[in-house]
């Protein structure tokens, strides 16, 4: 929508504005209307100020008057104001943090005329125009292409280096489509060993470089060189200053004097050109991310059966909540199909999905220990892998199913009942409809088998009875009939759902007054509107505790493993 053929009286109340304020002051010259390529509205104008004519323009947006018009220098490249942007846009008095509609065109110029002015008052020297401006970080590296990463305890040992050191260090460097950003991976300190950040992977190609703690003073002057090109006299002056030319063939430096920070590339005398790159602090230390308690999720370790979309989720997720080991069982491949729903990408297309997913995580968590099965529990696997990747899930402080595979359920319930080991699982129900998250708790909860038919009886009662093969009966259709298909928001949303019942768990907080939820994403089934939730009571009847064994069986069991430990004595003996 063109805002002035909706709003013509709008425009002639911005010509007659702008022609009132030419009548007015005799520093508004050349007043042009007209269209630009786009066809929006623009006005060419003039200021004068000090005797110096500024030609300039000013473009309305086609959302006008509910966005600012731009006023910009004729010329790009011409640079008026210490308050303009690249491409010669001015930030005015009027801007899109603080516009009105009632705002007019002739405003802005007066805006303009007044930064202009002052900036260039007739008697004195230039004045400096106070900035409204709050610039945020966003915004101060977006034309700062080359970004130095920093991390906290970087920042923390550069002071405990010793004033006049240059130490070996390796530069590691990540071209982005946009950027370009470089970071320390390994320092060889003074003592001879080796220091490197903690909870950062090693990205990017590894480059030599040298590290120089120097004096603020020569730091400074180092500073004022690194404008642009560095070259020839200027490169042997650093290493000569730093004395360090041993390393004269290093391809970074990084200068400090404890607190400020600046790096170089291509110091090799190979090099014509050294090229600065821009210090960016990577941890915000703007407060904590996550609740309280879940340091201890560090020492906690998970066990995901089934990496596939949804289980590929939860277990990226519990990596970013602090989890610090994990077990990942699956045997299947990532292909491309599973792109639509999975939590991989392109990159991982071909690898066992339990590869990718080590890989996802340890981008996330550089310091989370995972351990991987290529296999299927309930598919034709060797017994002994089978049974050592169980005993590897019995360990595991939370076991998630996310295989959707009834088999595969029961084999995983029997395991946690068996170690006293809570357990995860859940279901996304035929096309995307909605889900069902379910948990149970060793000594609290009835078995997870019992949940399950509990969950059937539920749906009896609502009188929609389950019925595994009959889609129809709890399939969101199109309008033609047609069954959908769950899409990645759908899996998201039910995944999401079990990852915050697992933190629960981990974390102990019983956040949760039920161990079994339905959750609905569509209307349809018994659904009456997305986003309800309905709890399902089975805590009531927690699971019988075991009968006790007879003691004549436990006699003789005891029996027949002494014979065993002295038949075994006997044999070590006889070798």
């Amino acid at each position: 929508m063109i805002w002035f053929l909706n709003d013509p009286a709008r425009i002639a109340r911005e010509q007659a504005a702008v022609g009132a304020l030419a009548v007015e002051y005799d520093w508004l010259t050349d007043i042009d209307w007209g269209f630009d390529a786009s066809a929006r509205l623009k006005l060419d104008f003039a200021i004068t100020v000090g005797g110096e004519r500024f030609p300039l323009r000013m473009t309305y947006p086609k959302l006008f008057p509910h966005t600012p018009p731009d006023v910009t220098t004729v010329d790009p490249d011409k640079r008026v104001s210490e308050h303009q942007y690249i491409g010669g846009n001015l930030c005015l008095q009027y801007r899109p943090d603080n516009w009105q509609s009632a705002i007019t065109g002739a405003d802005m110029i007066r805006s303009t005329h007044e930064l202009l002015s002052t900036e260039r008052p007739p008697e004195g020297p230039p004045r400096e125009v106070q900035s409204a401006h709050r610039q945020t970080e966003g915004q101060a590296f977006r034309w700062k292409s080359l970004r130095f990463l920093v991390t906290g305890d970087l920042n923390e040992l550069l002071p405990r280096l010793s004033e006049g050191a240059a130490l070996s260090a390796e530069i590691r460097l990540s071209t982005h489509a946009q950027c370009t950003t470089a970071s320390v991976g390994k320092i060889k300190l003074e003592d001879g060993t080796d220091w490197s950040p903690q909870g950062q992977p090693k990205l990017g190609t590894a480059y030599r470089g040298v590290i120089a703690r120097i004096p603020s003073s020569e730091l400074a002057v180092l500073a004022a060189d690194a404008d642009g090109t560095l070259a020839g006299a200027a490169r042997n002056r650093i290493a000569e200053t730093m004395g360090f030319t041993e390393y004269a063939d290093r391809e970074f430096l990084l200068a400090t004097d404890g607190k400020t920070i600046l790096l170089w590339w291509q110091l090799s005398a190979a090099k014509n050109d050294i090229t600065t790159f821009s210090s960016l602090m990577i941890e915000a230390g703007g407060g904590r991310r996550l609740s309280d308690g879940y340091e201890s999720l560090t020492g906690k370790k998970v066990a995901v059966v089934g990496c596939g979309s949804a289980g590929s989720k939860i277990a990226v997720s519990l990596a970013r909540s602090g989890v610090g080991s994990f077990v990942l069982i699956d045997d299947d491949l990532f292909l491309r199909d599973n792109l639509v729903r999975h939590d991989l990408d392109w990159r991982s297309v071909g690898e066992h999905k339990v590869d990718g997913v080590l890989r996802r995580i340890r981008m996330v968590n550089p310091t989370a220990e995972v351990k991987v099965r290529r296999l299927s529990l309930t598919g034709q696997e060797s017994a002994g892998s089978a049974a050592s990747a169980l005993d590897q899930v019995a360990e595991c402080d939370v076991i998630v199913d996310a295989t959707a595979d009834a088999d595969a359920f029961n084999l995983l319930a029997s395991i946690a009942m068996a170690a006293k080991k809570p357990m995860i699982w859940f279901e996304v129900f035929a096309g995307g409809i909605g889900g069902l998250v379910a948990r149970y708790r060793p000594g609290k909860d009835q078995t997870p088998q019992l949940m399950r038919n509990a969950f059937r009886t539920w749906c009896r009662d609502q009188g929609v009875p389950w019925t595994e093969d009959d889609v129809g009966r709890y399939g969101a259709r199109d309008g033609e009939g047609a069954v959908l298909v769950a899409d990645d928001g759908d899996v998201s949303v039910i995944a999401a759902h079990a990852t915050r019942m697992a933190t629960d768990l981990l974390v102990e907080e019983d956040a949760f007054p039920h161990s079994m939820y339905v959750l609905s994403l569509r209307s349809g089934w018994l659904f009456s509107e997305p986003f309800e939730a309905y709890p399902i009571d089975v805590q009531s009847t927690p699971e019988a505790a075991a009968a006790p064994p007879d003691p004549a069986a436990v006699t003789e069991g005891l029996n027949f493993i002494g014979e065993l430990l002295g038949k075994a004595s006997d044999e070590a003996a006889a070798s």
